[in-house]
């Protein structure tokens, strides 16, 4: 009898062993090709963010019959593909002459900086802290740094005269030319028109196959695993659609009510810092710091302390809409993780992968806490069924118990 051979003879053993070295491989070509695997990673994400559209078309029924789901996939791309055309030919020329002028703007203001304004400034700041009582100064004595009274000195004015010089000729040196600063944003614009296009393909390929994907997966876990696979996956997917697909939608809304806000209070540079909005959105928590600091301080520069307070207040807005409808109401308790585990999450991408990992740390930190969800889950059925009285556990065993969990989000 198969029970009576030993363990690494056993046939179920050597299939187990075999997918196990299956999959080991895997892992480490996916190691190895990490620096290439960049479009493929986004481009299954893209899929994935598009797949539910694709899905409700390709259930609809033309003349009795369902939509093919190629069908489908290029009735969303040309969709896109649309949109992307509008965008191209309306938003993103704005925001480029406005990042042109604000770097040309920044040039000659910099150029400007003297060592008598530095001193004013500094003078300035020196009357403001000593009205509010801060025992700070920032224009040391003719003594040196000790100052009388139990107060601090700071040498701020040849702080800021360094770093002015070095940031000065940092910027001269790449925008003196503006002819060749226009060639190297064109260079950069064509090498991300090639990146998008061969991300568009790979997305269309991935939608297509996604169904054929997804069931091959299947196919490499043993039969009686398959159940719990599924469960795994559904989880997985409560999880990735709030980070990826709720996050995205939260991204455009809040890009869209930022650019609105600051074109109503005619901060400068608008466009461009909309965009940036936008953009940084996409990483959660230091996005919004980051994202927030330019806008208030070109309101401050712009209209003065009213305006820098009004443009505050209304990203603040922004972020609380954000934080107590969209969350709610787009992620849902399924996608939910704690703060510390995100900003762990992003640290550790960014000082691994750089940029790329900052992007992926959240969905990737979603996929682990789905996974430990599921096996807290299945711990619990286990327990559960080991304690039931041996008399008791085939007839107990059947029921919405399993499936139930899926629905419900556990403590992380």
């Amino acid at each position: 009898m198969q029970t009576d051979l030993p363990l690494w003879r056993r046939p179920r053993t050597r299939l187990y062993a075999l997918t196990a070295l299956l999959w080991a491989m895997m892992l480490g070509v996916v190691v190895m090709a990490w620096p290439v695997l960049l479009p493929f990673t986004l481009a299954g994400l893209a899929a994935y963010v598009i797949d539910p559209v694709i899905a409700g078309i390709a259930r609809q029924r033309v003349a009795g019959r369902p939509v093919p789901r190629v069908l489908a996939v290029l009735i969303v791309y040309a969709v896109l593909g649309a949109l992307v055309w509008i965008a191209a030919v309306s938003f993103v020329p704005a925001v480029y002459r406005e990042a042109i002028r604000a770097l040309l703007e920044l040039r000659d203001f910099l150029a400007s900086i003297t060592p008598d304004r530095v001193q004013e400034w500094t003078r300035a700041i020196d009357a403001f802290l000593q009205r509010y009582g801060i025992p700070l100064d920032v224009t040391p004595s003719a003594g040196g740094l000790d100052t009388p009274g139990g107060r601090f000195s700071v040498d701020l004015a040849a702080g800021m005269a360094s770093a002015l010089h070095d940031l000065t000729l940092a910027l001269r040196g790449r925008v003196s030319d503006v002819v060749a600063f226009s060639r190297a944003i064109l260079a950069g614009t064509v090498q991300t028109l090639f990146f998008v296009v061969l991300l568009f393909m790979l997305t269309a390929f991935i939608s297509m196959d996604a169904p054929r994907i997804l069931r091959w997966f299947e196919t490499v876990v043993p039969s009686h695993w398959r159940a719990d696979l599924r469960r795994l996956r559904t989880g997985i997917d409560a999880g990735l659609s709030g980070v990826v697909r709720g996050q995205l939608t939260i991204m455009v809304v809040n890009g869209i009510l930022t650019l609105v806000g600051l074109l109503v209070l005619k901060v400068p540079f608008a466009f461009a810092l909309g965009f940036l909005a936008f953009v940084l959105y996409i990483v959660p928590i230091f996005g919004t710091i980051l994202s927030s600091v330019p806008i208030v301080l070109l309101a401050l520069t712009g209209g003065g302390p009213t305006k820098a307070l009004l443009a505050l207040g209304w990203i603040t807005v922004v972020h609380a809409l954000e934080a107590y409808v969209l969350n709610p109401k787009i992620m849902g308790d399924a996608a939910r993780i704690h703060p510390v585990l995100i900003v762990l999450a992003l640290v550790v991408g960014e000082r691994s992968f750089g940029i790329v990992g900052a992007l992926l740390a959240v969905p990737v930190a979603s996929v682990v806490v789905a996974v430990f969800r599921f096996l807290h889950r299945k711990q619990v059925e286990l327990d559960e069924r080991a304690a039931v009285p041996i008399g008791q556990s085939v007839s107990a065993a059947p029921g919405p118990a399993p499936s139930t969990p899926d629905q419900k989000g556990s403590p992380t």
